[in-house]
């Protein structure tokens, strides 16, 4: 068997998304895996301490990386994130650009017509924001991404399941295009291999357009494959 010859950096390994993409990589048996995270778990190869918040961890984490996955979002932290969420990508862009990384894989939120929420205005402008640097950047966007363990899943679940009825906020009317997790795992897996010349801004859509009190998971053909193949090519 051939020695790994990517070493790829996840950050945000231990959340929704990254400990689904660290497991798809880990299957492939083609990279040198680390998973970044605050408080990496003792006593498991392959963890790496990573502040998203403290640019003095980044460049341990990144020595020696080719490919680097940023799936840090700040929301969770409260007032402000949005700032620091620029601060620590800009940050982690020059860090990654110091180090020699080969690209930056990013995954974001699509662009909405209309209003634009904080949140998706904070996806967006991070997005950017690692495109500032040197560094070649494969930007995913999606949608409402589903599947067990995800914080939409969660709180519609715990909601149908505790409340007999209730209010529906305007704001599930509002038409979006959600994705099965797999489909958002198999793109971001493509994404450390496909070529450089294919960096930039890929949307990752669902197979069907739904109200946001409509969304499931779907197992039809999704247009997510499609972005795969294309990456490929």
């Amino acid at each position: 068997m051939t020695a790994p010859t990517a070493r790829v950096l996840v950050t945000g390994a231990s959340g929704f998304i990254g400990v689904r993409l660290t497991a798809a990589l880990e299957r492939t048996r083609d990279y040198a895996l680390l998973r970044a995270s605050r408080r990496p778990r003792q006593g498991e190869p392959g963890w790496v301490v990573f502040d998203a918040d403290d640019p003095r961890t980044f460049d341990a984490a990144l020595e020696g990386v080719t490919v680097a996955y940023w799936l840090v979002h700040g929301m969770a932290e409260g007032h402000g994130y949005l700032e620091r969420e620029l601060a620590s990508a800009r940050a982690f862009a020059k860090a990654a650009a110091a180090a020699g990384v080969e690209r930056i894989v990013y995954l974001g939120g699509l662009e909405p017509s209309g209003t634009i929420s904080e949140h998706l205005q904070s996806r967006l402008a991070t997005g950017r924001a690692l495109s500032e640097g040197t560094v070649p950047v494969i930007e995913l966007r999606a949608s409402v991404i589903l599947g067990p363990g995800s914080e939409g899943w969660v709180i519609m679940r715990d909601l149908s399941a505790r409340l007999p009825a209730m209010l529906c906020p305007k704001w599930l009317q509002n038409r979006t295009t959600p994705v099965a997790v797999e489909d958002v795992i198999r793109a971001l897996t493509v994404a450390a291999r496909c070529p450089l010349a294919h960096a930039g801004v890929w949307d990752l859509p669902g197979p069907e357009t739904l109200p946001r009190s409509e969304e499931h998971t779907s197992e039809l053909q999704s247009p997510c494959n499609l972005v795969c193949r294309l990456l490929l090519e």
